[in-house]
């Protein structure tokens, strides 16, 4: 039983960081697309195709795992932003890239060894290899909720009550979701 609580929770920590490592990623080209005009396409959205333009997913960029933008809305809100807000927004994440990028790839070497370990066979040091995972994951989410926070008082209160509601819809569809799984699992 133990081992599958560790599994559940490393692939829990995993997940959760290669979602942000993709959101993180995503960063630099969303600061260089929001500087380039834009044509209005279908359903008018940026591009196009969709939310976010072509390829793009939107509503999730406003920054990695937790925080008040966490699960979308400020992606929305991004296209919203005036010029000054953009830089700003630049601003506080380059400003905080230096110390994000050490705690990414910290997080993900603890990731890498607990892999290692689990696969190599010598899993005795899961639990201090998992601590690990841990530790770097939460300093990591610490970091990026600063940053969330700086990004946030940037916001007008237009901003911020889109965020809000888009929040409140995410809970109801997280809720509806995991009224469904219950009901499923109980037949």
């Amino acid at each position: 039983m133990e081992t599958k609580s560790v599994k559940r929770i490393v692939g829990s920590l995993g997940a959760a960081v290669i979602v942000a490592a993709g959101v993180m990623a995503t960063v630099p080209q969303m600061d260089a697309a929001q500087d380039q005009p834009q044509a209005q396409g279908e359903k008018g959205r940026p591009g196009g195709r969709g939310p976010g333009g072509p390829g793009g997913r939107g509503g999730r960029m406003g920054g990695p795992m937790g925080g008040p933008m966490r699960g979308g809305g400020l992606g929305d809100v991004m296209r919203d932003l005036t010029d000054a807000q953009r830089e700003q927004v630049k601003g506080i994440r380059e400003r905080h890239a230096d110390r994000m990028m050490p705690l990414m790839e910290r997080a993900h070497a603890a990731r890498e060894a607990v892999d290692a370990a689990v696969f190599s066979g010598t899993a005795g040091n899961l639990q201090v290899l998992s601590i690990e995972v841990g530790n770097a994951e939460t300093e990591l989410t610490y970091v990026q909720a600063q940053v969330q926070a700086e990004i946030f008082g940037v916001l007008t209160a237009e901003q911020k009550q889109k965020i809000a509601e888009r929040r409140k819809q995410m809970e109801a569809r997280r809720a509806e979701m995991m009224k469904r799984r219950k009901a499923a699992t109980n037949q």
